[in-house]
């Protein structure tokens, strides 16, 4: 499984824990067989495991399923697009970026 492939069936699944919890099994695939893009997949698959122990048991509204989806898809595609340069310099600079995006969202910087 490509990281590509991994953010279509994402773009494409309903959003809800079911679909995170996807992603995660595939980061953990592609953390296996692929890693040299192990520290990607594992920011990726860690969103998507803290996701999943926040909400899985909660009620949330579609909107803010959607919301967080389309959070992710965006890291995703930052990652992707790095990704097909080819490029391990743009691809540390997308991925420095997600996290502190995603520190900042959580507060913590």
């Amino acid at each position: 499984m490509s990281f590509s492939t991994v953010v279509q069936e994402f773009r494409n699944a309903l959003p809800g824990t079911d679909a995170f919890k996807q992603v995660r099994v595939h980061c953990e695939q592609i953390i296996r067989t692929v890693p040299e893009q192990a520290a990607m997949c594992f920011v990726i698959g860690e969103f998507c495991r803290a996701y999943v122990l926040f909400y899985e048991d909660q009620e949330v509204s579609p909107q803010f399923a959607q919301k967080v989806q389309a959070q992710l898809l965006g890291y995703m595609d930052s990652l992707e697009t790095a990704l097909r340069t080819g490029s391990n310099g743009a691809l540390t600079d997308a991925l420095n970026q997600v996290v502190v995006a995603y520190a900042g969202s959580r507060g913590l910087v």
